[in-house]
């Protein structure tokens, strides 16, 4: 414990000595800490090593740590969000404040993911700091750099609604690429569409950005629009599967089967994935992100699909009824 370095520490007033008493109090080993490798600074634990050193223990379990070192206090916020004591609301802002100065080309996106902040209230954070200087790009939770100008995003939704109407056999990933936006955003610009809606969201550099990126708001979207489906609350989806499980049509075939228990995996509230989104570690958003909209991109592929498959039978029986 000797070599140990103190911590970069998110928490704003410091150890809790109480917190620490409770700790002495334990019997038997204390949860292992975290160190970073390369400089033996603590990243996560500094109130069980100091409940350690009050114990008069000569050691303590640890795992290490191997980031750069310029990561440190992101990963030391999240480990603190995640586990142990949490960190206070006023020392996540405090966090995130620190984090945007440090780093300011990181999308609000990124940093809520690493505070447990929303998105919004890292944009009300970086606005309020003087300090934060002004990037013309934002780093996503995939490592990209993509334009933070509102005409630039709009413009990337704009082309990538266009080609997904000229390309409609093209993976998200591959319009997401051509038109200059994160996988993500093709995500919502698709699922924009297929409600009837414009691909840019109004209030979000909509009509004047789109304007100034050489678009008028007559020829936003080409081509027939999909007609609008608003989506079912928490309460009728339940039904919906309850009334389906029942269908026997779904329950007596084996495949009807599996696809209902597919269908049951995704019957949570959605305050259920608003707490799971908070405990992802930062070194596994990429992957987490990418298989969520990968899962995402599957269901609307397949929800097309039988939207085909039930007109096309409709169509069929008509003919049939008519000969």
């Amino acid at each position: 414990m000797d070599e140990l370095l103190p911590a970069d520490s998110p928490r704003t007033d410091g150890l809790d000595q109480e917190y620490v008493g409770a700790l002495v109090a334990l019997d038997g080993e204390l949860p292992p800490i975290v160190v970073h490798r390369a400089s033996m600074r603590v990243v996560d634990g500094m109130h069980r090593l100091a409940a350690a050193r009050s114990r008069g223990d000569r050691s303590i379990s640890a795992f290490l740590l191997d980031v750069p070192e310029h990561s440190l206090f992101a990963v030391a916020v999240s480990l603190n969000i995640a586990h142990g004591k949490p960190l206070t609301h006023a020392d996540r802002l405090a966090a995130a404040g620190r984090i945007l100065r440090e780093n300011p080309a990181l999308s609000d996106r990124y940093v809520a993911s690493v505070t447990a902040l929303s998105p919004r209230t890292v944009s009300r954070v970086r606005r309020s700091t003087a300090e934060v200087a002004q990037s013309n790009t934002r780093i996503g939770l995939d490592g990209k750099r993509r334009p933070a100008d509102l005409a630039g995003v709009a413009g990337g939704r704009q082309r990538a609604g266009e080609l997904m109407l000229e390309r409609p056999e093209a993976s998200l990933r591959e319009i997401a690429r051509a038109a200059g936006i994160s996988l993500g955003t093709a995500h919502d610009v698709k699922k924009r569409l297929l409600l009837g809606r414009d691909p840019v969201p109004a209030g979000r550099g909509g009509t004047r950005a789109a304007d100034r990126a050489g678009h008028t708001a007559e020829a936003r979207v080409p081509g027939p629009r999909r007609p609008r489906r608003d989506p079912a609350s928490p309460r009728e989806s339940g039904e919906l599967l309850e009334r389906l499980r029942k269908d026997p049509a779904l329950r007596l075939s084996q495949s009807g089967r599996f696809l209902l228990r597919c269908l049951a995996v995704h019957d949570v509230d959605g305050s259920v994935w608003a707490r799971l989104a908070t405990t992802v570690p930062p070194h596994c958003a990429e992957g987490v992100s990418k298989l969520a909209r990968e899962c995402a991109d599957m269901w609307l592929r397949f929800a097309e699909q039988v939207d085909r498959e039930a007109r096309g039978g409709r169509t069929g029986q008509r003919s049939h009824t008519s000969a």
